[in-house]
């Protein structure tokens, strides 16, 4: 197995770091013939993917594994796959460097149907065939997971095996079989892949159904993510995760997540609490987040939270998600005194009626209670999110949304800011209103814009709405059958990829494909006989169908039914003898003071870390650096003095940026501490936490102001290291530069024209051998615009080039 060579590339990217490996707590395995070799993929951006806690449960748990490796891949940016297919590079895996094609199993983690494109743009860059019928012996099995997969009718065509419900056993028993049909034919790989409970085999399971996997052993450590991996780029979501509970009870009739990760399976909040701290006091995560379906419906919610609040004083806490009902003054004060300063409710609906039919049971006073609490308690921000075109809805339910948010304008007393998002309601496979009617696009326009004028005239209310169109799709892709695998295809071959992406979701691809294949899309977007066989019947995920009819029927006669939790059983069919809900004991919290922030006068004593930041390491930003020195900060065992309020962070600052694609060999970052400590024991502690990347120079007092100042280091020594070729023609514009009285030069910076004159830039330019050596100003030009104006070399031909800024000088 040979590496994929794809470095000159990064030099001509947005966002290089995104490929560049490197993080914190990889496994960096690497894949070899003794082993089974998965190459886990997500397909949307790095960003996007690094911030999805299932992929990186299914990496740890498959690391740990002596006989497996696991790297991973995500969808490059559509700059990066153009120059993949321009220089003719496989698609690879991003800690080994080794090609897609030359790993035993591509498991693709699918989260939404906006990224099934994104799955043959994949393949495609892997350089393997995207119909499961056309590949070979040498291919490698493509496996399929995640809640976008329970129909798994629309990928049939794409996918060798489909994995359905809970990942954390039965990717164990999906390695154990390919290790022992590991020289075998594909046929017989997939054969015995069939048999496991769960997995979907498209080639072999024409009828037999597939009944879900439930994974009940929820407090096993050894069967979650850690320790989390830390990146180098900043993603969507950058936090520790704690997943606190898996599973909802409250049966909203529109909810797919609701139904299909049933039973609720609480986690033991001391083994929550002892890995939360142990995460976050080693690698100085600056916030936390503890995730559910709905994290404040967990038991142990409050004594939780105080117990973290008790023990960690230096980072952040968010919940990303909760529930109307839950929410009073002693939990509200908590995650204030943690950090969190808005509130996020989903009403859903505008009217009672409407809430009482999708099952909602909350209430407007629900509502506006927890306003008035959000309020007393300091918060100036509410998130509000609605859906229109549920089943049922009149005019009046749309009017009713309007009303609700001045009724809360009224109650805020015009304090808080406002923002509204607004969904299309898109019926999802295996919940009650499954068979429901979609609205179309003309329709669900006019109650947007209906609630959007309704509220123009408030200007601290916002209002946004999901794209209409990618709505659509994703109903007519979720509930599809064989044939949408068939549309998926051809959009994607007329350029269809990055659909959950405004910026490069074209639905006139998806227009184009649907005339050609003849297909009405009303097939898949009108209501849908309750006596018609779904193209999803094939799965099983123990929720009864009895049960989904009795709960539409209850929703046309605007019936409630109760939480099962607090009530009686609802019959859902979810529970047996294995599979049974789980509860964290109820513990009540203790009365509790919030500690008052007083900024007592502590004396500043600043030193100066100086490091080096070298190799793939230049392709990570300026602000990125900066935030992995923060962690560092909070995590290293000093005195370290920290900023007020909200949004607390360590008194630092990160000496002159480095353009993206220069090396650094003598970097630096200030710091303050309570107290004068030794610069040897400040080095040792600094050398236990500093990530190995970032290599730790020389530890030094700031004797005086001026050091602080970031026009301190006036000038800075680079080395330019180029091939052979361009020796003569260096040594030439060298001299031709030293002879010169001036030397004008032109940038652009935000969009303006900068004139300029390079030689009161340049200190001192001297070429010897095939090193340039420049001295200059460390500001007025960068040594991309040295290089363009002088040798006549453009920033994105110089990926051969080795770049190094050897030092800042304070005075020449």
């Amino acid at each position: 197995m040979k590496k994929v060579k794809y470095e000159h590339l990064l030099a001509s990217v947005l966002k290089p770091a995104r490929y560049i490996n490197n993080e914190l707590n990889s496994y960096g395995k690497t894949p070899s013939n003794n082993c089974v070799n998965f190459c886990l993929a997500f397909p949307d951006v790095y960003e996007i993917g690094f911030s999805h806690l299932g992929i990186k449960i299914l990496y740890t748990i498959l690391n740990n594994e002596k006989d497996t490796v696991a790297d991973r891949v995500y969808a490059p940016w559509p700059d990066f796959g153009e120059l993949l297919i321009k220089e003719n590079i496989p698609l690879f895996g991003i800690e080994s460097s080794i090609a897609c094609f030359d790993f035993d199993v591509i498991g693709f983690t699918l989260q939404s149907e906006l990224t099934f494109t994104n799955v043959l743009y994949m393949l495609e860059l892997a350089n393997i065939s995207l119909l499961n019928v056309d590949r070979n012996e040498d291919d490698p099995i493509i496996l399929g997971g995640g809640p976008a997969g329970a129909n798994p009718m629309p990928l049939s065509i794409f996918f060798d095996a489909i994995l359905i419900g809970d990942g954390e056993n039965a990717i164990i028993e999906i390695k154990d079989t390919l290790k022992k049909t590991k020289q075998k034919s594909r046929i017989e790989k997939l054969s015995a892949l069939a048999y496991i409970e769960g997995v979907y085999v498209p080639t072999l399971h024409k009828k037999k159904t597939i009944k879900i996997r439930k994974f009940m052993d929820f407090n096993n450590l050894d069967k979650s993510h850690k320790n989390q991996l830390i990146p180098w780029v900043q993603p969507t979501h950058y936090r520790y995760v704690a997943e606190i509970m898996r599973g909802c009870s409250k049966g909203c009739r529109f909810c797919f997540a609701g139904m299909f990760y049933r039973p609720v399976r609480e986690r033991d909040p001391k083994v929550i609490l002892e890995q939360l701290i142990k995460e976050v006091g080693n690698y100085g995560w600056r916030e936390a987040a503890l995730t559910s379906l709905s994290s404040s419906d967990y038991s142990c919610i409050k004594p939780l939270l105080l117990d973290i609040y008790n023990n960690i004083d230096k980072s952040s806490l968010s919940l990303p998600s909760m529930r109307v009902d839950s929410i009073d003054d002693d939990l509200t004060k908590l995650m204030s005194a943690m950090g969190q300063t808005g509130l996020t409710l989903a009403p859903e609906a505008g009217s009672q009626r409407l809430r009482d039919i999708i099952n909602k049971n909350i209430t407007e006073e629900d509502i506006f209670k927890s306003i008035q609490i959000a309020l007393n308690n300091g918060w100036r921000l509410v998130k509000l999110y609605f859906m229109i075109g549920l089943p049922f809805e009149n005019d009046d339910d749309i009017k009713g949304i309007i009303k609700l948010i001045e009724d809360i304008i009224k109650i805020s007393g015009k304090r808080l800011q406002i923002n509204v998002a607004i969904s299309p309601f898109v019926p999802k496979p295996f919940t009650p209103f499954q068979w429901a009617k979609m609205d179309n696009k003309e329709t669900m326009l006019s109650k947007i814009y209906q609630i959007r004028n309704g509220l123009k005239k408030y200007k601290f209310v916002r209002v946004k709405y999901h794209e209409v169109d990618t709505s659509i799709l994703e109903c007519i892709i979720g509930r599809g059958d064989k044939t949408i695998g068939k549309l998926i295809y051809k959009a994607y071959n007329y350029g269809a990829k990055f659909d959950g992406w405004n910026e490069h979701f074209n639905y006139r691809y998806w227009q184009t494909a649907i005339d050609d294949l003849n297909i009405d899309i009303s097939n898949y977007t009108d209501a849908i006989d309750l006596e018609k066989t779904l193209p999803w019947d094939q799965i099983n995920i123990e929720i009864t169908k009895k049960f989904l009819l009795e709960e539409w029927r209850k929703a046309k006669e605007v019936q409630l039914t109760e939480d099962c939790r607090d009530g009686v059983c609802t019959y859902c069919g979810i529970c047996d003898k294995e599979v049974q809900p789980q509860y964290a004991p109820h513990k009540e919290i203790p009365p509790f003071k919030i500690a008052v922030d007083e900024q007592s006068n502590i004396p500043n004593i600043h030193y100066r870390v100086f490091f080096s930041k070298i190799g793939r390491l230049r392709f990570v930003a300026h602000l990125d650096t900066m935030r992995m020195i923060h962690n560092i900060l909070r995590a290293v065992d000093l005195p370290v003095v920290f900023s007020h309020g909200y949004n607390i962070h360590p008194k630092a600052a990160l000496g002159a940026p480095l353009p993206l694609g220069v090396q650094g060999e003598n970097e630096y970052f200030d710091f303050v501490l309570k107290e004068e400590t030794s610069t040897e024991l400040i080095f040792a502690q600094f050398d236990k936490i500093m990530p190995k990347q970032l290599k730790l120079k020389k530890v030094i007092p700031i004797e005086n102001k001026q050091m602080r100042a970031m026009n301190y280091y006036e000038f800075e020594k680079i080395s330019v290291i180029t091939p052979n070729e361009n020796a003569e023609s260096f040594h030439q514009k060298t001299i031709e530069f030293n002879k010169a009285k001036e030397w004008p030069f032109t940038r652009i910076r935000k969009g303006k024209k900068k004139t300029g004159n390079l030689k009161d830039i340049i200190h001192k330019i001297e070429w010897e051998n095939t090193e340039l050596t420049i001295i200059k100003k460390t500001v007025g030009a960068s040594i991309f615009d040295c290089l363009q104006h002088i040798y006549e070399i453009e920033r994105d031909n110089t990926n051969d080039f080795e770049i190094i800024r050897r030092e800042l000088i304070h005075e020449v």
